[in-house]
Parts: structure tokens; C-alpha cells; sequence
């Protein structure tokens, strides 16, 4: 049996490329600022998540200001993130992400 996996991170550019991750499979931009990530492990049902989203760099670039947010999908494998300017309209934003795992039961 492999270890349970409690900690799931990445960083996405605004164009919705993996600049870096740990056990994410893909992230597909949607529209103008759904991010759609599919990670290696299920979000849902073996594990209760937690999650901690904050708009920022993939390098030394610099970022404008805005906020992000998270949701689970139907697919227990797949996660949204919306991102958005400081005003609140939509715009394309590079995040960090960090996910945090625990086993149910």
C-alpha cells in the first residue's frame, strides 16, 4: 500500500501552464479565469481537503494584484480556481495553490 499523500501543491501560470507541482496531471484554462486542475489523487471521498490559494508569480515576474478562489468539481480528481482582479472581474491571474489532505474515517 502506498503512503497517503497529505500534501498537493502547484503554481500556475496566468495562461494556465504548470510552472511547478507536486502530483497534479493537468491544468486547463476555461474562459476567461476558470482554471480546471486534475491532480494524481482524489480530493474527495478517501480524504477530507483543505485548500490555500494566493495570487503570485511562477518566477521573478512581476503580478498584478487580485484573489482567487477554490472549489471541488463532481470529478473527486478535479478542483476549480477562479481568479480575478482586485475589483472583482474576472481575469487571468498565476496562483499558488497548496492542498491539504487527511484520510477520512
Amino acid at each position: 500500500m502506498t503512503e497517503f499523500e497529505k500534501r498537493l501543491a502547484c503554481v500556475i501560470a496566468a495562461d494556465g501552464s504548470i510552472a511547478r507541482g507536486y502530483m497534479i496531471e493537468k491544468c486547463e484554462l476555461i474562459g476567461a479565469n476558470q482554471y480546471v486542475i486534475t491532480w494524481k489523487v482524489p480530493l474527495q471521498k478517501e480524504a477530507k481537503t483543505n485548500f490555500s490559494c494566493v495570487i503570485g508569480s511562477t518566477e521573478q515576474e512581476a503580478v498584478e494584484p487580485g484573489f482567487c478562489t477554490v472549489g471541488l468539481m463532481a470529478d473527486p480528481m478535479k478542483m476549480n480556481v477562479h481568479t480575478y482582479d482586485v475589483a472583482g472581474k474576472p481575469a487571468k491571474r498565476p496562483f499558488h495553490l497548496a492542498v491539504f489532505r487527511g484520510q477520512t474515517g
